[in-house]
């Protein structure tokens, strides 16, 4: 008997549990750590908390751009991008094999973070970034790249949260699933030899037949 065709709803859902469970759970971070972060780093304003000096920090920061201000000030055409991004997410999901749990996993963890930054952007107009890295990058003031394309390294990492924390490792983890199956050599196709029936010993050998023919007989009785 031929298996069931899973529902959408199951495609959805109940065979993409590890989808939902590390969006959920990135998500509930992003959204707790945010709410944390309004009370006690807000009033702070500028000011920088270290926690480990020269190395992490508190900063408040509301940013109405992308990462590095990119696109700064233009909220309707990053929730645009967002809501793409979401909906491609989504198809990948659905067409996911159930078994790929940790491809799953990384889908999740990327739209949790444009779920949770999107969430701001619709209802204060700014992402709500808290975290900073307190030291110099390195080779900072270099520009890469060439003429409109060129990118200057800043001296200091941009302030994030955890929903930029959460795209970053899912993209991370998406980039090395690719590269490891980019890698994996192709499995060789052994050749397929068919096994033949013994050849008939009669038409193989022309004397086998004619002993063969010769049957030995009970003994007449007189």
């Amino acid at each position: 008997m031929a298996e069931a065709k899973p529902t959408i709803l199951q495609n959805l859902v109940t065979r993409k549990g590890a989808f939902w469970i590390a969006l959920l759970a990135a998500l509930v971070a992003d959204i707790a750590s945010k709410a944390w972060a309004d009370k006690y780093v807000r009033p702070l304003g500028e000011a920088i908390d270290p926690v480990v000096p020269g190395v992490f920090a508190w900063k408040w920061a509301m940013n109405q751009g992308a990462a590095f201000s990119i696109f700064d000030g233009k909220v309707g055409f990053l929730v645009l991008i967002a809501s793409t991004v979401l909906g491609a997410l989504l198809w990948y999901m659905f067409k996911a094999e159930p078994k790929r749990r940790v491809y799953q996993a990384a889908l999740g963890l990327v739209a949790s973070g444009a779920i949770g930054n999107l969430y701001d952007r619709l209802l204060l107009g700014a992402v709500r970034d808290f975290m900073f890295f307190d030291f110099d990058m390195p080779f900072w003031g270099r520009r890469i790249g060439f003429g409109d394309f060129a990118f200057e390294i800043p001296r200091r990492w941009a302030v994030f949260n955890v929903a930029d924390m959460a795209i970053l490792f899912g993209v991370l983890i998406l980039l090395a699933m690719s590269f490891q199956k980019q890698g994996k050599p192709a499995a060789k196709e052994l050749p397929v030899t068919e096994t033949k029936p013994a050849a008939d010993a009669s038409k193989a050998d022309p004397a086998a037949a004619t002993l063969g023919s010769k049957k030995s007989t009970p003994a007449e009785t007189v």
